[in-house]
């Protein structure tokens, strides 16, 4: 995705800047996609739904009506906030992940594994906001009113961005040092952990290389890693490799012919409330220390 989205950067012309702008909306798009499996993990699986039922009555409702008054109110300066939970929402997938394959090799900090990436995006975040290409990209892209108004408070911040990436910077050296020195000293390291941490590294890397290509990337990334990680826990549940295809399969469909017929304010107010409960509730159906959950990834009890 990085490289496809990277050479259109690289071009020149009204043809590339199309086919960026559709790369981009793209990435939009499949990010939307991935949103809704997450309702069908909850509401599916009744003894999911059984864990927090409170929650998972209430939340639906009253997000629809706060979502439905920030639209009809054009209340954006909730937008910053929402890209804030968003990225912490996308950090915790690939830190999640990263300490899937840590239980399974019995080793690492968790601590350090969460820091790492945290302070890494931090220090990109910087390198965006204090580059003066970054609002050029951002008016050739053409991410519209909202998202762009995202990214030039993003960019105003550039004195400050400016002062604090080099120590930013020394601090997110010394922790990847320290995740080498981790692997390096286990006694029986994973190198499936080592690949994936690296390989996160490399994609939060790129967005300081390109913004638009590392964002496509990162989003990319994140809505396809989802799809596998629901493929492949429900298996585990519910076994039939059909009906999970049907599902997953139906609930594109869904999400596609929203996408289609939705539009202006209704279509705003639908995505954001999509988005907000998968954030919500991703953050309540994946915690590791959950036996069911453990087991959904074959981590062995200790």
């Amino acid at each position: 995705m990085f490289l496809i989205v990277h050479r259109l950067s690289a071009g020149h012309g009204p043809h590339d800047d199309r086919l960026l702008r559709s790369a981009v909306a793209a990435a939009f798009l499949l990010s939307f996609l991935h949103q809704p499996l997450t309702l069908g993990l909850v509401y599916g699986d009744s003894r999911r739904f059984g864990e927090r039922r409170r929650l998972f009555l209430w939340a639906p409702p009253i997000t629809l009506a706060v979502v439905a008054v920030v639209v009809a109110y054009h209340l954006w300066i909730l937008i910053p906030i929402a890209a804030i939970w968003n990225t912490q929402h996308t950090l915790q997938q690939r830190y999640g992940l990263s300490r899937i394959y840590a239980r399974k090799g019995g080793y690492g900090s968790a601590r350090l594994d969460r820091l790492v990436l945290y302070v890494s995006m931090v220090c990109v975040a910087l390198a965006v906001a204090a580059s003066p290409a970054t609002l050029r990209l951002v008016r050739r892209v053409g991410l519209g009113h909202v998202n762009g108004e995202g990214v030039r408070l993003l960019t105003s911040l550039r004195p400050v961005a400016w002062a604090l990436f080099l120590p930013a910077a020394m601090v997110a050296v010394a922790l990847v040092v320290a995740i080498v020195w981790q692997e390096a000293t286990a006694e029986h390291p994973n190198p499936a952990k080592w690949v994936y941490q690296a390989s996160s590294l490399v994609l939060i890397a790129g967005i300081a290389i390109d913004p638009v290509a590392g964002f496509v990337a990162y989003l990319g990334a994140h809505a396809v890693e989802y799809f596998v990680v629901v493929y492949k826990t429900t298996e585990t549940r519910h076994g039939r490799r059909v009906g999970r295809l049907g599902v997953l399969a139906g609930v594109v469909g869904v999400a596609l012919l929203a996408h289609g017929q939705l539009h202006s304010e209704a279509f705003d107010v639908t995505i954001y409330t999509v988005g907000a409960l998968h954030f919500l509730y991703d953050s309540f159906i994946w915690k590791l220390r959950k036996p069911a959950v453990a087991a959904d990834f074959a981590i062995p009890r200790r």
